[in-house]
């Protein structure tokens, strides 16, 4: 009997900042609606908004099966750096528009207040209110209030809580349910301090209310799913990170003329555990191994990363390189030695891995970790892959390093890929989980 044809209504791309959702968020969604409009044959409709800086893996020309939906937010909706209050007021006094200086007054006033609510836990964040607006103003566009979907689908990670507004305001409308992925938790994730105590209980009521139509929750890690389970009664499904590859990628080839380390992703610059990482490249630095010792970067955030090496005298053993695409990145990580991790800086050291462990064990390269606490999900993750170590002090990832460096094998041939699920795989057993949970019914 064949599957039945879902259809969806996608919010993942329904940005309401110009710079749109990090590569990271949208990949994930990407991988997911992708694979269920091309393998399972969904009837897919993404809404994208125009001009965002990251268009995502579509509608780039990949031929996918999914239908896009252009839409614009209204500039009031729209989030963002603004026009400095000072030079605003001065322009409309010059220009003599007294009821355009009024409005700002009120306006400023309000956000003061609002801003001093939401400090003491007892306001939402001005984007939830603009996003249910532009959910709103989305059930005018004819063709989604005309067309009947199966389901809503948001992929929310950290600082896109306001996508779980549009997507809600848009369920109760159109009366259908939604299925929500979460990549982080809203309040326990890398920003400690983004939140007081009493914002993070009223973070938790908020989200019951903004998964009071959810009929389906999904989480990258099994952690995630332990702590949602204890206030949700409705499926949580782990949908784990997986491995972005692609055959058609240049494969690399390991270097000879260094002992070459490699870090790919966000700084995440508060993290105690990079600066053991640091320390243990200043320790290595100091050693005679007949070939230089350098570890490379390729970030986002360059200025943050020369701040915290000021003074460590490692510059000669630190390269920093921009971000560049999933498949030079590829390759640069099977050209390397050793693939870096560190512990991120989460909420009561909450045991989460960072998503780029499951892509650098499928390259087949030993994996080194430190954090500064223990984290049984990284001794899980390496475990089950035979992927690499988990340090937590400087000492013990210098020794680590240097029982690796003289292991010739490790670095002259070319290691099998490891067994980590490609994104392919994870989202097409989540797509069926899909399927089962609606037939079901």
């Amino acid at each position: 009997m064949a599957s039945k044809v879902m259809r969806v209504l996608a919010v993942t791309h329904a940005h309401l900042t110009a710079e749109g959702l990090s590569p990271v968020s949208c990949e994930r969604a990407d991988s997911f609606v992708g694979v269920w409009g091309e393998l399972l044959h969904w009837d897919i409709d993404v809404i994208h908004t125009k001009n965002t800086r990251w268009a995502g893996i579509w509608p780039g020309g990949k031929g996918l099966k999914i239908n896009i939906i252009e839409a614009t937010p209204p500039p009031k909706l729209m989030m963002g750096p603004e026009e400095l209050f000072s030079e605003t007021f001065k322009t409309l006094l010059r220009k003599k528009k007294f009821a355009g200086v009024a409005t700002l007054l009120t306006k400023r006033v309000s956000k003061r207040i609002r801003a001093l609510l939401a400090g003491k836990g007892l306001a939402f964040p001005a984007e939830i209110s603009r996003a249910q607006k532009w959910g709103r103003y989305l059930l005018h566009q004819k063709n989604i209030r005309d067309k009947q979907y199966d389901f809503i689908f948001a992929c929310v990670g950290h600082g896109d809580e306001y996508l779980l507004q549009t997507a809600l305001t848009l369920s109760r409308d159109l009366h259908v349910p939604m299925v929500v992925d979460f990549r982080d938790l809203w309040s326990d994730h890398h920003e400690i301090e983004r939140f007081t105590e009493k914002q993070r209980a009223l973070i938790r009521k908020y989200e019951m209310r903004l998964l009071r139509n959810t009929k389906l929750l999904s989480v990258p890690q099994k952690p995630l799913a332990e702590k949602f389970r204890e206030y949700l009664s409705i499926p949580v499904h782990v949908a784990p990170h997986s491995a972005h590859i692609d055959k058609n990628w240049p494969d690399g080839h390991v270097v000879s003329d260094e002992f070459r380390m490699l870090y790919a992703g966000k700084i995440y610059a508060h993290s105690p555990a990079l600066m053991l990482l640091l320390q243990m490249i200043q320790k290595l630095s100091q050693e005679d191994f007949g070939r230089p010792i350098k570890c490379h970067f390729y970030i986002d955030d360059a200025d943050a990363l020369k701040k915290l090496m000021a003074g460590m005298d490692i510059e000669n053993n630190v390269v920093i390189h921009g971000w560049v695409s999933p498949a030079d990145i590829w390759k640069e990580m099977r050209s390397a030695h050793l693939l870096l991790l560190f512990g991120s800086k989460l909420y009561k050291n909450m045991p989460l891995i960072m998503t780029k462990a499951y892509q650098y064990a499928h390259t087949g390269r030993p994996i080194l970790a430190i954090s500064n606490y223990d984290n049984a999900t990284y001794r899980d993750f390496f475990d089950t892959y035979k992927a690499g170590a988990l340090c937590q002090t400087v000492d013990e990832a210098v020794q680590w390093v240097k029982n690796l460096i003289p292991e010739e094998q490790q670095y002259q041939i070319m290691p099998n890929f490891r067994t980590v699920p490609t994104r392919t795989e994870i989202a097409l057993e989540y797509g069926r989980f899909i399927e089962d949970l609606f037939k079901a019914e």
